[in-house]
């Protein structure tokens, strides 16, 4: 739709040029068919009507007409009065009007049909766009939690190389109890409400659903104070979430590094070191996050 509107505006902007540009066009051809003296102007003038036509559209075919016309009166009048004609003179003005008209509305409709194909063309060019980004979207996305996906991941991946960077996996405890004693349909709540979580406590941070109950956080900076604060605020959130009857508790492990990934492979360390991170601090009891500084060991 905006490019549909840019071009009718493009359009509008350019309505007057096209009427200089054909009046003027057509005056100088008119003044080389008089001082040339061209025994057949009207041959050179209908040209003219096509190319300016062409270019311009319907006001241009009609300044065109009119001009040719107007000249045609003038050249065929006698004296050059523009009133006083013999009758084969005026039968050739009926004829040229009758030409330059036919000649002026077939070239306009034709360049209207092609200026209609070419807006119905940036149409569906838009729509094309809009559908592959909704499609881009959606296999980056993940379809219960709204999160980044794997997919996402790798498409992002080259753009947290070369900077300081907060590397974390999160893990819901016990998810698996979850959903035996709730059901499947508690296990999705719970993951939703845990997205949702890290959606708005973790400002500036790309946040992936990892696969099953497991996420991953990555943030460009390396403010840990900050990072760590909000695991806390997670926490409570989770564990206000948690009180009620029938309600399942919602703990989580998390695991994160921080520092310089200056090539891929630091990245990918840096993953690997959350994860083992995060899986230690299950073994030390769950509900529980434990962070370190990388260090690059090669």
């Amino acid at each position: 739709m905006e490019d549909i509107t840019n071009f009718k505006q493009e359009e509008n902007n350019n309505l007057l040029l096209t009427l200089l540009a054909t009046f003027l066009g057509m005056a100088i051809l008119i003044a080389i068919a008089w001082f040339l003296k061209i025994p057949n102007p009207n041959m050179v003038l209908i040209t003219g009507l096509i190319v300016f036509t062409s270019m311009f559209g319907r006001t241009a075919g009609v300044i065109s007409a009119a001009l040719i016309i107007l000249y045609s009166m003038f050249f065929f009048s006698t004296n050059h009065s523009f009133f006083s004609y013999t009758d084969v003179n005026f039968q050739k003005i009926l004829t040229i009007a009758i030409t330059v008209i036919i000649n002026a509305t077939i070239v306009a409709t034709l360049r209207y049909r092609w200026k209609k194909a070419q807006r119905e063309l940036m149409k569906v060019n838009g729509q094309l766009r809009e559908h592959n980004e909704k499609l881009k979207a959606q296999s980056q996305t993940d379809a219960l939690t709204g999160l980044y996906n794997r997919h996402a991941l790798r498409a992002n991946y080259d753009n947290y190389v070369g900077g300081n960077l907060i590397v974390a996996y999160l893990d819901v405890d016990n998810f698996k109890q979850i959903n035996d004693s709730y059901g499947h349909d508690a296990g999705d709540d719970v993951l939703l409400k845990i997205s949702n979580g890290l959606k708005e406590i973790f400002t500036n941070t790309d946040a992936y659903r990892y696969g099953g109950d497991e996420f991953l956080l990555i943030r460009k900076d390396i403010d840990t104070s900050l990072f760590v604060n909000q695991l806390h605020l997670m926490k409570q959130r989770m564990d206000e979430l948690s009180h009620g009857d029938n309600k399942p508790s919602v703990n989580f492990s998390a695991g994160y590094v921080y520092g310089v990934a200056e090539v891929a492979d630091d990245l990918r360390s840096m993953f690997e070191k959350a994860d083992e991170l995060m899986y230690e601090a299950k073994r030390r009891g769950k509900k529980n996050f434990l962070g370190q500084r990388y260090e690059r060991l090669w």
